[in-house]
C-alpha cells in the first residue's frame, strides 16, 4: 500500500472538488453506453443503482449525487465493478462527459467555466489500450500535445528524451519507434510517457493496466508509483481490481451503482467498511489471499 501522502495536506485548495455530480444517460445516449460497455443491465445491477428495470429502457444514472473532494498531491483509486461509474467520473472530470447537475472544480475553480479543450490540454489522460497513434512515431506521440501548444523543436525533443527515461525507456532506442514494433507495457509506458508531456497538475488513468500481463502490471505499477512521487502530480486512477487500488491509493473511492460507497484509507477501509457491498469486496479479497497462502509452502 502506498503511505507517502500526509493525510493533512498543506495546501489549501483542493485539487478536485466533485459537488452532487450526477450523470443520467437518455434513451438512445443510454443504449449507446450499455453498448459500450458490452452488456445489458440486470435486474440486480437495476436495484443497486435504485431504478426500476423499466426505466431503465428510457435511461439510466451513471453517476448519482456523487460529493468528494481530493487533496493536491494524492494518488486516489476509484474501485468497482464494471458499470459503477468510475469512467463516467473520470470523463466528466475532463469534460469529455458534461454532468446533468451539480459541479467539478479544480483547485477552486468550475470546470464549466473553462474552455474544455483547453481544460483537457492541461490534464494527462491515460486510457487501457494506450491510445497511441500508430502512423506516428514514439518520440511523434509523445510530442502531440507539446506541438499543438507551439512549442520549439528542440524543447520537445528535450522533453521526449526526459519522459522516456522518467517511463523506464532509453530514448537512444525508443524514439523513432513506431507503436506496433513496442510490447503491450512499453505502449502503455509511452502512453504515461505522453500524458505527462506539459507537466500536468493532474493525471486522469483509465484502467491503463487493464490488458497487460501480470507481471508486466506489476511492474507498472512500481513504475507508477515512482513518477508520482518524483512529479507530486494528483492521479485519478481507475481499476476494477482491489489489489491494484488498495496497494497504489493514498485513498480509495468504492463505487457501486452509480453512487460513492466509501472513500477512506485503504486501512480504515478494512477495518471499517461502510456498506454490505464494501464488505464483501473486502471478504472476496481476503479469500483471494488465503488461497495463496495456502499454496505457497514450498516443496520439499
Amino acid at each position: 500500500m502506498n503511505h507517502s501522502f500526509e493525510k493533512e495536506s498543506t495546501r489549501a485548495v483542493p485539487a478536485i472538488e466533485y459537488r452532487k455530480v450526477f450523470k443520467r444517460f437518455e434513451r438512445t445516449d443510454a443504449k449507446r453506453e450499455h453498448s459500450r460497455r458490452g452488456r445489458k443491465d440486470s435486474p440486480s445491477e437495476a436495484g443497486a443503482s435504485g431504478i426500476a428495470p423499466s426505466a431503465q429502457e428510457d435511461g439510466f444514472y451513471a453517476v448519482r449525487d456523487l460529493s468528494a473532494t481530493v487533496r493536491d498531491g494524492e494518488l486516489i483509486t476509484i474501485l468497482g465493478s464494471s458499470g459503477c461509474g468510475k469512467t463516467t467520473l473520470l470523463k466528466m472530470t475532463n469534460r469529455l462527459y458534461e454532468p446533468d447537475g451539480g459541479s467539478i472544480l479544480l483547485f477552486g475553480e468550475d470546470i464549466q467555466k473553462q474552455d474544455p479543450v483547453q481544460l483537457r490540454r492541461k490534464m494527462g489522460y491515460v486510457i487501457q489500450q494506450a491510445g497511441l497513434f500508430p502512423h506516428m512515431t514514439v518520440e511523434d506521440n509523445i510530442s502531440v500535445i507539446p506541438r499543438l501548444l507551439k512549442w520549439e523543436s528542440s524543447r520537445c525533443r528535450d522533453r521526449v528524451t526526459e519522459l522516456l527515461d522518467l517511463v523506464g525507456l532509453d530514448p537512444n532506442q525508443y524514439r523513432s519507434r513506431y507503436p506496433s514494433q513496442l510490447s503491450g507495457g512499453q505502449q502503455q509506458r509511452v502512453g504515461l510517457a505522453r500524458a505527462l508531456a506539459t507537466r500536468p497538475r493532474i493525471m486522469l488513468l483509465d484502467e491503463p493496466f487493464g490488458a497487460v500481463d501480470a507481471i508486466t502490471r506489476l511492474n507498472l505499477q512500481n513504475e507508477l508509483l515512482r513518477i508520482h512521487r518524483e512529479t507530486g502530480g494528483t492521479f485519478l486512477f481507475v481499476t476494477h481490481d482491489i489489489h491494484e487500488a488498495f496497494r497504489l491509493g493514498n485513498r480509495v473511492m468504492i463505487m457501486n451503482g452509480g453512487r460513492l460507497l466509501q472513500m477512506d484509507t485503504p486501512e480504515t477501509i478494512v477495518r471499517n467498511p461502510a456498506d454490505p457491498f464494501v464488505e464483501t469486496l473486502i471478504r472476496s479479497a481476503m479469500e483471494q489471499e488465503r488461497f495463496w497462502n495456502n499454496t505457497s509452502t514450498p516443496r520439499e
